[in-house]
């Protein structure tokens, strides 16, 4: 195991007890190893978590007018057009 790794779990494992309590703590870390172990596993960032969160809604809200959903969401036209493309690429279009 790569010491990065490592000390991300520790930094985790440690997390988990003062949050959760050293027995709740104990515990999540117990499960996700018995569920995990032995995967390679990449998890995403809050910014990439933060982005599908946000094109699912657009993809949700979609009616047609690209301008109006760019104004409402912060973004330009082409920027809707590729969520709602992509959506559709990948069969989660709501339309």
């Amino acid at each position: 195991m790569k010491s990065e790794t490592r000390d991300a779990l520790n930094r985790l494992f440690r997390r988990l007890c003062t949050d959760f309590g050293e027995a709740s703590g104990q515990t999540i870390i117990r499960t996700i190893i018995e569920e995990l172990g032995g995967l390679r596993i990449s998890f995403p960032d809050e910014r990439e978590i933060s982005r599908e969160t946000r094109d699912m809604r657009v993809r949700a809200r979609f009616r047609g007018n690209y301008d109006e959903l760019a104004s409402d969401f912060g973004l330009n036209p082409r920027q809707v057009r590729n969520i709602i493309k992509k959506g559709k690429e990948n069969g989660r279009h709501h339309h």
